[in-house]
């Protein structure tokens, strides 16, 4: 019987991973911190907004999500077949020196209807041999005696001969041992990460009419989601990013940063009314500025390798993957 790997990471990188593993007929056991697969694809339900929306989905981490990969836009034909996936649009407006300048077109960006947590949920009850443990720390990966040790901050250990590691790398560098990190440092290091605090507000009625604005000169916001045309219900829900910078001053207090994201989203969109409800995520790695041209990065002398979007060309959810459906692929093979 083939011993399972350890996939360590429950958003789309580990699940393609996984999903190649067993492909290839190995098992896989894959832990997630989170209480719920995505990773950086998240979603929440709305709770006490005391509107009409509570128990609505909203898309709180990636905004959405390209296909120009041949083999990731087979897979998303596949999911809007399977309406697990939706095209949301091609355009976008952009703000610049104070006024809305115009539309900027671009690829064909796709969410999910259930939001986009949804999307990495489906594929993972793919998985044919996966085992999956949710809302469990792997505290360090390890080598030694020709195997190796991933510890879980319940004081219990894992073993395996192979191991993928899927998050951002300087989320991997906290849980590497001295000795394999110190072969991977090259893709670790080398990589700036941005912060993000992402901030949504519920309206009780719809006052603009954007799918979406990239805010090219405001110290506050670089980005506003309509969350209601992405998921196609019209809500009345934005979401707003906050500028890295901004956003890098407030990750110990988020909630400090929303009175201005509010102000700097009603001047943007031209919106007279304040949000009925507001609710805030801080990302502090919510995307490199930049990514390895590899597509995952392998141990020298292990069958340990790292996965994501700071791999495979990125920082896109098509690259993450693509680099996890690589690194699966290689760990495969060894």
């Amino acid at each position: 019987m083939t011993e399972p790997a350890i996939v360590v990471g429950g958003g789309i990188a580990g699940i393609a991973c996984a999903a190649e593993l067993n492909r290839a007929g190995v098992p896989v056991h894959l832990i997630d911190r989170g209480r719920a697969l995505g990773g950086r694809m998240a979603s929440r339900t709305m709770r006490d907004t005391a509107t009409g929306l509570d128990g609505r989905v909203v898309d709180i981490g990636a905004s959405y999500f390209t296909a120009q990969d041949p083999d990731f836009a087979g897979l998303v034909q596949g999911l809007i077949t399977q309406e697990v996936v939706r095209p949301w649009t091609d355009a976008f407006h952009v703000h610049d020196e104070g006024a809305l300048i115009g539309v900027k077109a671009g690829p064909v960006r796709y969410a999910a209807p259930r939001g986009l947590r949804s999307v990495v949920e489906h594929l993972a009850a793919q998985l044919t041999d996966t085992q999956i443990t949710g809302a469990t720390d792997a505290t360090q990966v390890s080598a030694g005696g020709g195997e190796l040790t991933v510890a879980l901050a319940d004081g219990s250990s894992l073993k395996a001969q192979r191991v993928g590691i899927c998050m951002p790398p300087p989320q991997a560098a906290r849980i590497l041992d001295a000795d394999p990190a110190s072969a991977l440092d090259a893709d670790l290091v080398g990589l700036t990460w941005e912060p993000v605090i992402a901030v949504t507000m519920a309206f009780a009625d719809r006052g603009w009419d954007v799918d979406g604005v990239f805010v090219n000169d405001d110290p506050v916001l670089t980005w506003i989601a309509d969350d209601g045309r992405r998921r196609g219900d019209g809500a009345p829900v934005l979401v707003a990013h906050v500028h890295p910078v901004l956003s890098s001053h407030h990750l110990d207090d988020p909630k400090a940063v929303v009175p201005a994201a509010i102000a700097a989203a009603r001047r943007v969109l031209g919106i007279e009314a304040m949000p009925d409800w507001v609710d805030v995520q801080r990302w502090s790695l919510a995307r490199p500025i930049g990514a390895h041209a590899a597509p995952f990065a392998q141990h020298p002398a292990l069958a340990l390798g790292l996965a994501g979007d700071a791999w495979h060309g990125g920082p896109r959810i098509e690259a993450a993957w693509a680099s996890g459906r690589a690194l699966g692929a290689w760990l495969a093979s060894r």
